[in-house]
C-alpha cells in the first residue's frame, strides 16, 4: 500500500513529542534528586513527597497520552483521505487499463477478419453511423458511390480491392433499399467477371463471381458472361453459380423487361439444347428444377 508522505511526517512528530516530554520529565527528575545541598539552603523550600512526585508524573502523562491520541486521531484521518484518493485513482487507472485491453482485442479481431476475408474488410473501416449518414445525406452517399465505381474500374488498383469496392457499392445500393443505382451499372459487374474470367487466383475467381451471380443489373452481356464461365470453367462451384447467374437474369427479367424475358429464355433453351458437355446440362437441369421449368422456358421463348 502507498504511504503518504504526511502520515510519515505526523508520525515522526508525534514520536519526538513523546520523547522530547519523557526527557525533560527524567531530566527534571534526576536533577531534584542530585541537589541536596541546594535544598538545604532555603529551610523555606519544600521537598516533594513520593506521593506528591506520582501526582506529578500521572498529570503528564495524562497530558501526554491527550495529545498522542489527538496525533493519533489526525493521522487516522489522514490515512482516511489518502485511502479513498487512491482507491479512486486505482479505479480511473483500472478502467482506463480495461479499455485499452478491449480496444487491442478488437483491433486483433478486425485484423484476424481482414486475413480471413479481405474482401470484406472495408467494415472494420466505416464510421460507425455508415448506414445513417448513407440514407440520411444523398450528397454523401452520392460522392461515396462514386468513390467506389471509380476504384472498381480502377486498373491500378489490385483485383481484390476492386471487388471490395464492388461490393461495398452493391451494400449501398442494398442499403439506400434500391435495385439500380447510376454508379452501379453493367460496366462495374461485367468489369469484375472479366477479371474473373482471366484470374488464376481460384478464391478470387469465386469471390468475384458469386457476388456477380447477385447483381439486379440486367444485361444479356452479362448472360454471355455466365454462359463463358459455365461451359468452359475447370471449377465445378463456378459452373454452377454461373447457372445460378443465368437463371437469376431470366427470372428478374419477368418482373422488370418483357423482351429481355424472351431473349433469355431462347438463350438458356439453346445453351442447354445445344451443349455437347454432359456437365452442362445437367447443372442446367439442377438450377430449373423439373419439366415444367423447361416447358415455361419454351413458352416464353415462344416455340
Amino acid at each position: 500500500m502507498t504511504i503518504n508522505k504526511g502520515t510519515i511526517a505526523i508520525a515522526i512528530a508525534t514520536l519526538a513529542l513523546v520523547i522530547s516530554c519523557y526527557g525533560t520529565f527524567f531530566k527534571d527528575q534526576a536533577s531534584s534528586l542530585n541537589k541536596p545541598n541546594q535544598q538545604q539552603l532555603s529551610s523555606t523550600v519544600s521537598i516533594s513527597t513520593p506521593a506528591e512526585y506520582q501526582q506529578s508524573n500521572e498529570a503528564l502523562i495524562d497530558e501526554l497520552s491527550k495529545k498522542v491520541s489527538s496525533l493519533q486521531r489526525k493521522i487516522a484521518n489522514l490515512k482516511l483521505h489518502a485511502n479513498d484518493s487512491y482507491q479512486e485513482q486505482d479505479t480511473d487507472e483500472f478502467k482506463e487499463l480495461v479499455l485499452d485491453v478491449l480496444e487491442e482485442k478488437q483491433q486483433q479481431e478486425d485484423e484476424k477478419r481482414r486475413e480471413q476475408n479481405p474482401l470484406y474488410s472495408f467494415y472494420a473501416d466505416l464510421p460507425e453511423d455508415y448506414d445513417l449518414r448513407i440514407k440520411s445525406e444523398p450528397d454523401y452517399a452520392k460522392q461515396i458511390n462514386s468513390q467506389l465505381r471509380e476504384q472498381t474500374l480502377d486498373p491500378s488498383i489490385s483485383d481484390l480491392n476492386r471487388l471490395a469496392a464492388l461490393s461495398q457499392l452493391q451494400m449501398n445500393m442494398y442499403i439506400l433499399n434500391k435495385s439500380t443505382m447510376p454508379e452501379y451499372d453493367y460496366e462495374v459487374v461485367g468489369n469484375i467477371l472479366n477479371l474473373a474470367n482471366n484470374s488464376s487466383d481460384e478464391k478470387f475467381k469465386i469471390q468475384a463471381v458469386e457476388l456477380s451471380t447477385q447483381t439486379p443489373v440486367l444485361d444479356y452481356r452479362l448472360a454471355e458472361q455466365f454462359t463463358n464461365l459455365l461451359e468452359q470453367d475447370s471449377n465445378d462451384y463456378i459452373r454452377r453459380l454461373a447457372a445460378q447467374g443465368l437463371m437469376a437474369q431470366y427470372y428478374q427479367a419477368q418482373n422488370k423487361q418483357g423482351g429481355y424475358t424472351k431473349q433469355m429464355a431462347q438463350h438458356l433453351l439453346s445453351v442447354y439444347d445445344n451443349s455437347s458437355d454432359n456437365a452442362v446440362r445437367a447443372t442446367l437441369d439442377e438450377m430449373m428444377g423439373n419439366q415444367d421449368m423447361l416447358d415455361e422456358l419454351r413458352k416464353n421463348a415462344g416455340y
